[in-house]
């Protein structure tokens, strides 16, 4: 079973190594169309020359097992040959015993001649170790007065040191248990050393602390010797270790009654007694050092350097320096066993993380944020570039995977700050706006603005550039988006306040302050400021970005665009609906009795001309066209819509006037905008003009004749000018509705709302040609 998920595991494995493969050789859509075959010859060229490799392999491993199989045949008859061999030895030995006759007193002699060698020696040492003694004292003396210079030399005080030890050892062996006397006096004898142990490994590990001090000299000989100190220690530790598994063996097999035990104690015997060393784990104090050493030096220079999150980004330039030093000069003095590169990798990169971690625990500011994160990302990629150090191999990883969250907060305490500012800002110009106390500031190109959009987009700039430092384009679009949700609430504000100031401009003039025209005209002409504002971020910064994000920065850019289009929209309408709130008297008399015996038509043109000219004059000229399209389109509407109140069309003079009229209007019009748009608005009065003078026998056509080019007539608004006509009876009248009734009953609204032209604007009349039942008969 478990040989089973092993295998689904590894099939697993393989199968999502492919994928990542490919995944990486077609990176785009049209790679399957170009680089399919390319791919299908290259992996087909790699398969050949990997079923090839793994044939050989296969073959070698067949070879080796085979003369692994001969060596185990031939292996087998030369023990058994050894074997015969040891007993043949073995009776020869029990034979030799039975030709001497004093075997036991000779081997009793030889003990005792080695224990007099042994004695004689020991006695030697015995009396040159106070003289040895002082000799390692003066000598640790000397190396600490010489440590600037260098000159000392570990390995030969380390084996001086290391002689008196192993004869303290062995001499504590000698004495016995039970001999209190010995052991006191040797205790005596031996106290110094203990101390001299000491003083020699506080000067080995200061030593230690400055390896780099020592590379950076050129003293790697220095360090070897240090290290070959360590090694010896090292194997020393591992020699007591086997002989206390060795003593302990002893003690089993003797309580077991081995028959070996003999040959095991006296091995043992042979070396001598000795007290059991004290283990000292010099490699490890040594890589506890040097991890000490690496937290301090990285601690320091976050304290002293970096100084908190404002240098933060120097820590990248440090560690590679630092890294860069100890693959240079201090690697190459260390064995290869240690894997010292790595560990120092590894002791710098837990420091630095210790470090950070430390200054983002507290409260963070926006930009504090923002800096961390790009140094995150620039550190890994200059530790990969400039020491082919993997992001992976780093652990833990930096911030500990609080990348998100720290985006996150940066975005909600700039989102904040935003709205912070712009809530300000609001205030500032709304109270601008509606106290009016002054005329509105004039740019160098005459046009009226408020200067919102500067401060605006000031505000904005700053996140997006701290965003684009940092390098965190998905972040970048998530502030945009919630920018856009502010901008929205902005453009609410406005639209709110323009329509309580037209209010109270159009319903009660006199209670309101001067200059709402020049302020809405101020306010739109802003707008497209910030239109061009965000234009020019949507294509200078969108380009940067990876084709990922880049789509949809975009469109939140363009998202901002439309909300500041709507409120220079919004703007334009109010300028237009005070424009014609004064012309309203006028357009209400059209047709009735003033209208046929006075000129209302002049007053209509000053006031326009009055508007039009400020407009021409500070206003956008995209909104300038805009609305003069717009007053066009209102003008030619309400000549229109006109047509609802109580009036009278007569014969003849209502379409003289009505085209002496239009062309005057024309003539105004051609002025500020297009003569080709104002021909084309202002046709719906020629239809007007059309209908008022067709005869009887000619309305059916004429009707119908419209209603192929404005599908959206209104049956109403003919029945309305028909109805008013002096020159139709009720008879001729009711004739000719039924007819355009009856030929209209198939048309609705659903199957004209695809061709909504002017008409369908109209304020008096159902829209898209809704037929209006016994209006009038």
């Amino acid at each position: 079973m478990n040989i089973l998920s092993t295998e689904a595991v590894t099939d697993e494995n393989v199968r999502q190594y492919a994928i990542q493969r490919l995944a990486k050789l077609l990176r785009h859509p049209d790679d399957l169309v170009y680089k399919a075959d390319d791919v299908r010859r290259k992996l087909a060229q790699e398969k050949l020359l990997i079923d090839a490799q793994l044939n050989t392999d296969v073959r070698r491993q067949f070879d080796d097992v085979q003369e692994g199989l001969e060596m185990l045949y031939s292996t087998k008859g030369q023990i058994d040959r050894v074997k015969t061999d040891m007993q043949k030895v073995d009776q020869l030995c029990n034979r030799a015993q039975s030709y001497l006759t004093n075997f036991d007193r000779i081997q009793k002699i030889s003990v005792a001649n080695r224990n007099f060698v042994r004695t004689d020696e020991f006695y030697r040492q015995f009396s040159e170790f106070h003289e040895q003694y002082v000799h390692v004292r003066e000598m640790l003396a000397d190396a600490k007065t010489n440590f600037e210079q260098g000159d000392f030399n570990l390995l030969r005080l380390h084996y001086f040191l290391y002689k008196l030890e192993d004869f303290r050892s062995r001499a504590m062996g000698f004495s016995g248990v039970n001999d209190a006397d010995s052991e006191q006096t040797l205790a005596q004898m031996f106290g110094g050393l203990d101390g001299l142990v000491h003083e020699f490994e506080q000067f080995l590990w200061h030593v230690a602390g400055g390896i780099y001090d020592l590379a950076l000299r050129n003293r790697a000989n220095v360090i070897v010797q240090l290290l070959k100190v360590v090694e010896t220690e090292e194997a020393a530790d591992r020699a007591q270790e086997r002989e206390v598994e060795g003593a302990v063996l002893v003690r089993r097999q003797s309580l077991v009654g081995s028959a070996r035990r003999p040959s095991m104690a006296s091995s043992v015997m042979a070396r001598g007694p000795k007290k059991e060393r004290k283990v000292k784990h010099y490699r490890q104090k040594l890589l506890d050092l040097l991890r000490h050493f690496v937290a301090g030096r990285v601690t320091e220079f976050f304290k002293q350097e970096a100084k908190g999150l404002d240098g933060v980004e120097e820590v990248t330039g440090f560690v590679i320096d630092e890294l860069t030093f100890v693959a240079e000069a201090v690697t190459p003095a260390f064995p290869p066993n240690y894997f010292i590169f790595d560990f120092l990798v590894n002791e710098y990169h837990q420091a630095v993380v210790k470090n950070t971690n430390e200054l983002v625990a507290g409260d963070l500011e926006g930009g504090a944020i923002l800096t961390l994160l790009r140094w995150v990302r620039e550190y890994h990629s200059a530790l990969r570039k400039q020491l082919s150090i993997p992001k992976d191999q780093l652990k833990p990883a930096l911030l500990e995977g609080r990348e998100d969250q720290l985006a996150q907060e940066y975005l909600d305490i700039a989102v904040s700050k935003i709205r912070e500012w712009i809530t300000n800002l609001m205030r500032t110009e709304t109270n601008t706006f509606t106290g009016r106390q002054d005329a509105p500031s004039m740019g160098e190109d005459g046009l009226y603005v408020t200067g919102g959009s500067v401060y605006l987009f000031e505000i904005v700039n700053q996140n997006i550039d701290l965003v684009i430092d940092a390098q965190r384009a998905k972040l970048l679009c998530d502030l945009m988006a919630e920018c856009n949700k502010v901008f929205q609430d902005i453009g609410k504000q406005w639209r709110d306040l323009l329509e309580v100031e037209k209010v109270k401009q159009i319903e009660t003039p006199e209670s309101v302050a001067e200059g709402l025209v020049d302020y809405t005209m101020a306010l739109a002409n802003e707008q497209i400021r910030s239109v061009v504002q965000a234009e020019t971020i949507r294509d200078e910064t969108g380009d940067r970005l990876s084709r990922s994000h880049q789509e949809r920065f975009k469109a939140e850019l363009s998202q901002s665009m439309d909300i500041f289009m709507n409120i220079a929209e919004s703007a334009t309408q109010t300028l237009a609906d005070i424009v014609f709130s004064d012309l309203r008297p006028i357009t209400a008399a059209l047709y009735t009795a003033e209208w046929y015996q006075e000129d209302l038509l002049q007053p209509v043109i000053e006031t326009l001309k009055d508007y039009c000219q400020d407009f021409q004059d500070h206003l956008d000229k995209y909104l300038y066209k805009r609305l003069m399209q717009d007053l066009l389109s209102r003008f030619a509407l309400s000549y229109v819509d006109a047509a609802s109140g109580k009036v009278k069309f007569r014969k003849g003079k209502s379409s003289e006037k009505l085209n002496l009229e239009l062309h005057r209007a024309t003539k105004f019009f051609k002025e500020h905008m297009d003569s080709g748009a104002v021909t084309e608005t202002l046709s719906i009065v020629r239809i007007l003009i059309s209908l008022i003078d067709s005869t009887p026998t000619m309305i059916f056509l004429e009707f119908f004749s419209v209603k192929k080019q404005y599908p959206d007539l209104p049956l109403a608004l003919v029945e309305d000018i028909l109805a008013k006509r002096d020159d139709l009876d009720k008879s001729q009248l009711k004739s000719i509705l039924e007819s355009l009734r009856q030929k209209s009953k198939g048309e609705t609204g659903s199957s004209l709302a695809k061709q909504r032209t002017l008409f369908s604007k109209l304020k008096s009349y159902p829209p898209l040609g809704s037929v209006s039942k016994g209006r009038f008969l």
